[in-house]
């Protein structure tokens, strides 16, 4: 299995060097995550390793308990920011984040993310690791994003992603994947791919499957997130296409 917290520090390093160069224009241009420019993106992934290094400094979470209402929040209380100043404290509080993040490692100990589900302690930088390998491809840098060009999509990156994802799925999209009459299986290609059957707890295993969804990885992330309708995509349905297609389309992961 990747390590994580290397996919991370890669990608980190990847965006200080880029937005050390920025310019206003730049921070202030809206990103491809709706409602966010690109300076409320970086403070996103800022307030993230605060969670680690300073969490009492963050405002308090939303009362619904909904994540992405607290990263909202979190977001808005650094908008008198400027650019310069968001990217600043990003790197002030990143070595410490990853290096809390790296004494984690192995830690099976369960932890509740309230709607994001409950997992090993170790696969926190996981999370961390999704979140920045999706803002930088999908939120901030071209193709999707509006600045220049993405980094690579490499196994280092995208294992520590798609671990997260396919932990996700039961856990974030429960109702959804129950209401699938029959177990489906998602055929990911391509770096850190791998092939998993939902419900993993079918009592007829993964023989049960009636429908298999094919995809890259890299697209995975798009539609996965639903930055992007799986119907635009390189998405391949076989078997039971009408199961196939409600699964992809009840499947969300943040």
């Amino acid at each position: 299995m990747t390590d994580a917290v290397d996919a991370l520090r890669a990608d980190s390093e990847v965006l200080v060097a880029a937005a050390s160069n920025f310019t206003p224009a730049d921070w202030a241009t809206p990103s491809s995550c709706a409602g966010w420019t690109v300076q409320d993106v970086v403070a996103h992934m800022s307030a993230l390793w605060r969670q680690i290094t300073d969490p009492g400094s963050l405002p308090l979470a939303d009362p619904s308990g909904d994540t992405e209402r607290t990263q909202d929040r979190w977001v808005e209380s650094m908008r008198s920011m400027s650019g310069t100043e968001v990217l600043a404290a990003y790197q002030e509080h990143a070595g410490n984040a990853m290096a809390g993040l790296e004494g984690l490692r192995g830690n099976d100990t369960p932890m509740d993310l309230g709607d994001l589900g409950t997992y090993p302690m170790g696969m926190i930088a996981n999370a961390f690791s999704f979140d920045h390998y999706t803002h930088l491809r999908a939120d901030i840098f071209g193709p999707i994003g509006p600045i220049g060009t993405a980094p690579e999509s490499d196994a280092l990156r995208l294992g520590p992603a798609m671990d997260w994802m396919v932990a996700g799925i039961p856990q974030m999209c429960t109702e959804a994947v129950a209401s699938i009459p029959s177990p489906v299986t998602l055929d990911l290609s391509g770096p850190g791919g791998r092939t998993v059957t939902f419900p993993a707890d079918s009592p007829d295993g993964p023989e049960a499957s009636v429908a298999t969804v094919t995809t890259p990885t890299t697209d995975f992330v798009l539609w996965g997130t639903k930055r992007r309708d799986w119907r635009e995509l390189d998405v391949a349905l076989d078997g039971d296409v009408e199961i196939a297609a409600a699964f992809c389309d009840a499947i969300r992961v943040f």
